[in-house]
């Protein structure tokens, strides 16, 4: 792989590694390659309040409203974004199938939209295999994420639900926290099939010294080969304070574990917008990843995901 060969030492989630001095990772984008690129955002959210409800919502009120297409048109029209996924946006139980049919409806008039990651319980026991046929019923349809418990790997009702995500060939997205790690990597072996993309770099600990909790199960995920890793979400974990240099080390080191082909680029709209607009993000992407060659970029700003989830 033709990418800088970064230096264990720095990559060590120590307290002096975050305080890197910026100028190590310098980088000025002078030709704006990376702007020039198509994007494929991977982790699109759209809120309907007027057919949907979504509990979560009461706790983010900077976000609690309806946010439609025209809404992400605005937000990201200095992005570059070629095709969108649409990811499931935590409606309430036994919404998912109507929140799927819902932007399958949208993508009739909105040719970016290409894909779409929808909701399921995969505990249902013999309701999950009806549930699953009925999304798979919309093309669009290309994976499902679900509620991670602390024991899917062993729990005969999640491994009986997993076991027809499996044989219906979807992908399915980790929403998890660095505690879950290990068990997502359980998983992911006995599924070897099965693509998984690890949402929002696992969520790392951003505000604790020691990462190594999250750096270790990154490290034992990216050893396998179905798991996949989005670039996203990160800012959100710092808040408003979020800047280049304090993302910078985290992004690096999913880039160093995951290599350029089992990388994804996701903008997290609207959650995005908690910590700063989309379009800083993208640019922060930008600058950040403005360091590798053409082939590389095109991989991680859009080929990987095109292959990845099917679009």
């Amino acid at each position: 792989m033709n990418r800088r060969t970064f230096s264990n030492n720095l990559l060590s989630f120590s307290t002096s590694a975050l305080c890197t001095p910026s100028a190590m990772w310098f980088y000025e984008n002078r030709d704006g390659r990376p702007e020039k690129m198509p994007k494929t955002d991977t982790h699109v959210h759209l809120f309907d309040l007027h057919n949907l409800s979504y509990g979560w919502l009461k706790n983010s009120p900077t976000i609690n409203r309806n946010f439609d297409l025209q809404d992400y048109k605005e937000a990201t029209k200095s992005s570059n974004i070629g095709k969108m996924v649409f990811m499931e946006s935590g409606t309430d139980a036994g919404l998912g199938l109507k929140e799927a049919t819902l932007v399958s409806q949208l993508a009739l008039s909105e040719p970016k939209i290409k894909g779409i990651v929808a909701r399921a319980d995969l505990s249902q026991g013999p309701d999950t295999e009806e549930a699953l046929e009925q999304l798979c019923e919309l093309p669009l349809v290309k994976g499902i994420r679900a509620g991670f418990p602390k024991n899917a790997a062993t729990s005969s009702d999640f491994l009986a639900g997993f076991k027809a995500l499996a044989n219906h060939r979807l992908s399915f997205d980790l929403l998890l926290s660095p505690p879950l790690m290990d068990e997502a990597v359980e998983l992911a072996k006995k599924f070897p099939d099965t693509t998984f993309i690890l949402d929002h770099l696992g969520n790392p600990n951003v505000g604790e010294a020691d990462t190594t909790l999250w750096q270790n199960g990154i490290a034992k995920l990216a050893e396998l080969p179905n798991v996949n890793c989005k670039i996203s979400g990160i800012i959100t974990r710092f808040g408003q304070d979020w800047s280049v240099e304090k993302i910078k080390p985290y992004i690096l080191y999913v880039i160093e574990k995951f290599g350029m082909d089992r990388l994804v680029f996701a903008g997290d709209w609207p959650v995005v917008l908690k910590a700063g607009s989309y379009q800083s993000w993208s640019r922060a992407f930008e600058k950040i990843t403005g360091q590798f060659s053409d082939e590389e970029l095109h991989k991680i700003y859009h080929k990987n995901a095109d292959r990845i989830y099917r679009l």
